[in-house]
């Protein structure tokens, strides 16, 4: 599933593309994809592209007269751009179509279909209303991330890819995360001291900038289908050694969702109940 990263790439990568142009029509091609209604989304037709952006996982295209095209990807979507002339695929779930003769879609292969969008009179509206603080932004201070996870007897991996709290974070960057905190992800927020809820604090956009500039160098101007995770220190890197200190990264399964992590450097003590080790 992309995130943060891949979010704001793909972003900056669309601008250039599309930015300036104005759209001639919108198209879903699944039933499930769009999520609003009001406004239509003939509404959008004839709106310049103002600008792109991004919120948490969802990626905004900014239409004049104040509207915005969000589109979350979910597991398995990605952008394509390219000229109107080229068939729409079963795996097109949604287009819009630009008059330089060109296409922006939506594609998502396999069954079932998850990818959704809306078109939205205001960013302050659903789904993004839901969203909690921008890990990059100014609003993300020491003072309140502290008041957001200090006391919580929730494990720290699960507070960081809840998106009411903070915006963005998914299973791997929370990996990436926690293994630069050097902070085990099965450990409880209330049994944090102060120290290491800002070291916490602080890698959480050292870590996302990081990525960012790494997912630019690999993918150039290009879209990509698949996140590109080849510089990941921890995440799917189950039996390589870890890169600080040569001891095997471990993976463990929890709720169908895996979790990678060095024994060594993240402290690692007791694992919980229920999880099988690999690597």
């Amino acid at each position: 599933m992309p995130e943060l990263p891949d979010l704001e790439v793909i972003a900056a990568v669309l601008a250039p593309r599309i930015v300036g142009k104005a759209i001639r029509g919108a198209e879903p091609l699944h039933p499930a994809f769009l999520q609003s209604t009001e406004p239509p989304l003939s509404a959008a037709e004839g709106r310049e592209i103002t600008g792109t952006g991004r919120r948490g996982k969802y990626l905004i295209l900014h239409l004049s007269g104040g509207l915005h095209f969000v589109v979350h990807l979910m597991r398995a979507g990605w952008i394509w751009h390219g000229p109107s002339r080229y068939t729409a695929t079963k795996s097109t779930v949604f287009r819009i179509t630009l008059d330089d003769g060109n296409e922006l879609r939506v594609i998502e292969p396999g069954h079932p279909k998850l990818s959704r969008g809306w078109l939205l009179p205001s960013l302050d509206r659903e789904p993004l209303s839901e969203l909690g603080v921008e890990p990059l932004s100014e609003d993300f201070t020491l003072e309140r991330f502290k008041g957001l996870i200090s006391g919580r007897r929730r494990q720290i991996k699960k507070l960081l890819v809840d998106q009411k709290l903070i915006a963005g974070i998914g299973n791997a960057y929370a990996d990436e995360i926690l293994f630069a905190a050097k902070l085990s992800p099965f450990r409880y927020a209330h049994t944090l001291s102060d120290e290491e809820i800002e070291r916490l604090w602080r890698a959480i956009p050292e870590v996302l900038r990081w990525a960012i500039a790494e997912i630019k160098a690999k993918v150039g101007d290009g879209l990509y289908q698949e996140e590109e995770r080849s510089f990941l220190r921890v995440h799917g890197r189950a039996g390589s050694p870890c890169p600080e200190c040569g001891a095997p990264i471990k993976e463990i399964l929890l709720g169908g969702q895996r979790t990678d992590f060095c024994m060594e450097c993240q402290h690692v003590d007791e694992l919980p109940g229920g999880g099988r080790i690999y690597g």
